[in-house]
């Protein structure tokens, strides 16, 4: 399964995984649904399978915004269910999806069999912060090349290391909108990484990519 090739749980000790997945529940979404929204009470733990979600934030004031399109790989929700606190983000099926849940109530379960369990969770909760920490460098960088190539690498997700195609369902409008950039200042600069060969745009709504490669053109 993909939740145990790529991804934060395919990092953890083969005996953890197993905990995990044995008491997981395979969920289908269709586009659209949420998965939970900012605010709903806490729950379980969740792991994309197959397909993309998009992942809102809101933060004081200002009203929910994209920061995030998820892939096969990613898991979220342990802040809530470890904490017993609200949900800090809104989780929604981009595209159908196949999604993994473990309910709360087995994580007790599983911390029992395993008492390295929270230390586990807390490695998860380490690579939210690595995201979160990589959106807010690219946001204060200048040229909106960095700007756009960084979104994309953060946005290749658990296989940003990995040296082969990928893409992501994202127009140029809400590229922008995740990267900081506007409608306006995207479109060149993807023309011109176009040229160089480091995107493609064959289907509309989806921008290809090779986000090793992307990496390396920014040292050039």
């Amino acid at each position: 399964m993909v939740a145990s090739e790529i991804g934060w749980l395919s990092e953890q000790p083969a005996p953890f995984r197993e905990l995990v997945l044995d008491r997981c529940e395979l969920r289908k979404m269709p586009v659209g649904q949420r998965l939970y929204s900012l605010g709903d009470p806490p729950g379980g733990i969740y792991g994309m399978v197959e397909g993309f979600a998009d992942v809102l934030l809101a933060s004081g004031p200002f009203p929910p915004q994209l920061v995030y399109i998820a892939r096969a790989g990613w898991w979220v929700g342990e802040a809530a269910a470890v904490t017993a606190s609200e949900r800090r983000v809104e989780v929604r099926a981009r595209t159908n999806v196949e999604i993994l849940h473990l309910p709360a109530r087995e994580l007790q379960v599983i911390e029992t069999l395993d008492t390295r369990t929270w230390r586990y969770f807390a490695r998860l909760t380490v690579s939210h912060m690595d995201n979160a920490l990589m959106l807010a460098s690219t946001l204060v960088r200048g040229d909106v090349r960095s700007k756009i190539i960084n979104t994309l690498i953060r946005l290749a997700g658990p296989i940003r290391t990995i040296d082969a195609e990928t893409f992501v369902p994202c127009t140029q409008h809400e590229l922008g909108e995740i990267a900081g950039l506007s409608r306006n200042s995207v479109g060149p600069c993807l023309k011109r990484l176009e040229r160089d060969g480091l995107v493609s745009r064959r289907v509309y709504g989806q921008i290809g990519y090779n986000p090793v490669r992307l990496a390396r053109s920014l040292a050039t």
